[in-house]
């Protein structure tokens, strides 16, 4: 058999710009193959959940450090003698806003009854029992947590509006003179009355 006969029994063989476009027929079929298997992964795997997006949160309302604390002249809880703000002056004085129907006014009182048996006459303190209407609740809250200072009515929050306050518990914290040193929000603990109350009894400079 001749070399021509061998060559004409082998077939036409296809042009060398055919085999070029199916080479890269096959590059681009492949890429997107690999394209398409990263994306279901890229689905598969992603959280589902909803993002969590972070909102500017503008500090709560408060009267202004220095500024002198509005009086107040309230019926005792429990009854007896006017519970009043300007008895205080010439010490060092710590005014909590709390209510009965209030969770974290509840968890911080049992701090205010030790804090109060610790400071004794040293540091007064004041609460006030602000839009209440089980005032036989907030006596036995109090008897509870061994809270014992006075404590004043304020029925329809005209005190606690006063001092700027939407939502409870509150505590202020007023140096001698009835100015105000610090501005607590929420459930305090002992170990932050204890802190506040020893910078409210530095003597003034």
């Amino acid at each position: 058999m001749t070399v021509t006969q061998e060559a004409g029994r082998a077939g036409p063989q296809p042009p060398i710009s055919a085999r070029r476009s199916e080479r890269i027929w096959i590059v681009v079929a492949t890429v997107a193959v690999l394209f398409l298997i990263g994306f279901i992964v890229f689905v598969a795997t992603r959280p589902h959940g909803p993002r969590a997006v972070a909102y500017p949160v503008s500090p709560p309302a408060q009267l202004a450090v220095g500024s002198t604390a509005p009086a107040f002249d309230l019926p005792r809880l429990g009854g007896g003698a006017p519970v009043t703000l300007a008895d205080t002056k010439g010490t060092p004085t710590v005014v909590n806003f709390f209510a009965s129907w209030c969770k974290d006014c509840q968890a911080e009182l049992s701090a205010f009854g030790a804090f109060s048996a610790q400071v004794g006459a040293k540091t007064a303190i004041i609460g006030v029992d602000s839009n209440d209407s089980n005032p036989t609740e907030a006596l036995a809250l109090l008897a509870r947590a061994g809270a014992s200072y006075p404590v004043g009515v304020d029925s329809q929050a005209k005190v606690a509006t006063s001092f700027l306050i939407v939502a409870l518990p509150v505590t202020y914290f007023l140096d001698r003179q009835g100015r105000v040193a610090h501005v607590a929000f929420g459930a305090q603990s002992q170990a932050s009355l204890d802190h506040w109350a020893s910078e409210i009894d530095r003597p003034a400079r």
